[in-house]
């Protein structure tokens, strides 16, 4: 199979079956994903989940992310709850067996997403290592911000003239977004989609600032993907488009660079849909 679009039901019937899984995402209420935990756990199934004790502004969340982990210890599962001072954990992950789930959001079956299948053993192996805290990279795959978005930089300088799209939930000034905006001033068609919110911070209004300056069109009422596409080339990630510096730089998080025809296609139609958004 190697790397293959799939979906959140997808997730919830393998781990139905599965005899070992390993989950992690960045908030994890009452629902149907919560739920399916729980019930493995039940049924005898090997569960270990992983979700950041204290989600960044958001007590609420983590209030929710301890409930839900007395849920899942009470069900039989093993749960990990990561202080970000010391681990920042912001993927969305699972590992059922020998498949790897990877979803650009927080798993929400509730609106779009990307969620992807793989079963490449190196890719699994790195799943598994960054759900119990330890992000690296192979050729195909990154599990920590820095690298994530070194790769999805990289698409944008290497699209020479063809026309680059970004969306992504928040942003800040980095190197994506300086990639961006040198990409605009050579008079190459560049736009950043970012995620709908009543009130931006000051270093988010400054980002969008700047890129606007620069020529980048900048749409705002995005769904929250984290994805880049440049011509035949697409980045698909759990990070947003902000900085991975300090501490940041190793927090867990998910990346990939692709070229496979039908996940460059999805890439495609989801920005076509956001980018309609007024400018």
């Amino acid at each position: 199979m190697g790397v293959s679009l799939s979906s959140v039901s997808a997730l919830l019937a393998r781990i139905g079956s599965a005899r070992d899984v390993a989950f992690g995402t960045y908030l994890l209420p009452p629902g149907p994903v919560r739920d399916a935990l729980v019930a493995a756990a039940r049924r005898g199934a090997h569960v270990a989940v992983t979700l950041q004790a204290d989600p960044y502004r958001n007590p609420g969340g983590a209030r929710g992310n301890e409930e839900t982990a007395r849920a899942l210890r009470a069900a039989g599962a093993s749960v990990r709850l990561l202080e970000s001072a010391a681990t920042p954990f912001h993927i969305k992950a699972a590992a059922c067996d020998g498949v790897a789930f990877l979803d650009d959001r927080n798993w929400t079956q509730r609106g779009p997403e990307i969620v992807l299948a793989d079963d490449t053993p190196r890719d699994v192996a790195l799943v598994r290592a960054a759900l119990a805290g330890r992000g690296g990279a192979d050729t195909a795959l990154a599990t920590r911000k820095d690298e994530s978005l070194r790769r999805e930089v990289e698409l944008i300088e290497r699209a020479g003239t063809a026309a680059v799209t970004v969306e992504t939930e928040r942003v800040g000034t980095s190197p994506l977004t300086d990639a961006l905006r040198r990409h605009a001033r050579a008079g190459a068609p560049a736009t950043l989609i970012v995620g709908r919110t009543k009130h931006h911070s000051g270093l988010e209004r400054s980002a969008l600032a700047k890129l606007a300056r620069d020529g980048v069109r900048v749409c705002e009422g995005g769904k929250n993907e984290k994805l880049a596409l440049a011509g035949r080339t697409a980045w698909i990630g759990s990070g947003n488009a902000t900085g991975a510096n300090g501490r940041g730089a190793a927090q867990l998080e998910w990346g990939m660079t692709t070229q496979d025809p039908a996940l460059v296609g999805a890439v495609r139609a989801a920005l076509a849909r956001d980018a309609r958004c007024a400018t």
